[in-house]
């Protein structure tokens, strides 16, 4: 018995020396990387579309946990956003050897590939709030855009991007800050926005998602005009309902897919009131 006690003893001992010498061991950063905080910021970097810092906190999340798929999506669309595309085509395919059928890589993949570094060069970023895609009635709108520019071009578009309305004699057209053409306005719109523009009102317009064969963008009305001073620049026809916490609001969602790991939401149509 008294055998038993004293190996337990020593036992004891050990585990109280060895085990800070273990920690001390570890490199510093080992610690640092498990922090559970570091996904979150790594979606905030890329909502900021810091695409530096999101790869950096990626990186350091994928040293610890080098199959960590959501972290392996999100490096690889900050690679896609900073014109690295081998290195994007590289980390994709690494998500697709452990999940084969993982939607988000196989469709970016796919992006990837039909894309030239020019195209993502030629169309700057600039880094606005996620707020800025809140509707206001009367005051914003979601438009569909047609005649779409190819779509070697619009692969180069993210939600969140900046773009400028071009008034012409019979149409406004969607151009980037470098006046590369992407798409124009319906033709009502175009019709309304002409005149509006010709009065003097002026408007912020927003990338609210792209695909292949679609563009669509939130016009923001930021200033009127002595003509229109008291006339909203939209007329509202469909329920306002307002955001509340645990609630979702109706219509067009905002295409959060700049942390490029998960897929956009279907659109749910917003029902229109009976006139």
């Amino acid at each position: 018995m008294d055998l038993f006690c004293h190996l337990r003893f020593e036992l004891w001992i050990f585990l109280i020396v060895s085990s800070p010498l273990t920690f001390l061991k570890k490199p510093i950063h080992c610690f640092l990387m498990t922090d559970s905080s570091l996904p979150q910021d790594a979606i905030a970097a890329a909502l900021a579309q810091n695409w530096k810092e999101a790869i950096r906190i990626n990186s350091a999340i994928l040293k610890e946990q080098k199959n960590d798929i959501e972290a392996l999506c999100r490096l690889a669309y900050a690679y896609l956003k900073t014109c690295q595309l081998t290195l994007a085509k590289k980390t994709y395919q690494t998500v697709l050897d452990l999940d084969q059928y993982n939607q988000i890589a196989l469709k970016n993949l796919k992006k990837v590939g039909s894309m030239k570094k020019k195209d993502v060069e030629k169309n700057p970023i600039n880094r606005l709030s996620p707020m800025m895609f809140l509707e206001e009635p009367g005051k914003t709108k979601v438009v569909e855009c047609i005649h779409l520019a190819p779509s070697q071009i619009l692969s180069g578009l993210s939600a969140g991007q900046e773009v400028h309305l071009k008034a012409k004699n019979h149409c406004v057209e969607i151009r980037t800050a470098n006046q590369t053409y992407l798409a124009a306005l319906p033709d009502d719109m175009s019709f309304k926005l002409i005149k509006l523009l010709s009065a003097g009102n002026t408007y912020q317009s927003i990338i609210k998602s792209v695909e292949k064969n679609s563009l669509k963008i939130l016009i923001r009305e930021l200033s009127r005009g002595k003509r229109f001073a008291h006339q909203p620049s939209f007329i509202t026809t469909t329920s306002y309902i307002p955001f509340a916490r645990g609630t979702s609001p109706q219509g067009d969602l905002p295409d959060m897919t700049p942390t490029g790991e998960s897929e956009p939401q279907e659109e749910t149509p917003r029902e229109e009131e009976s006139t």
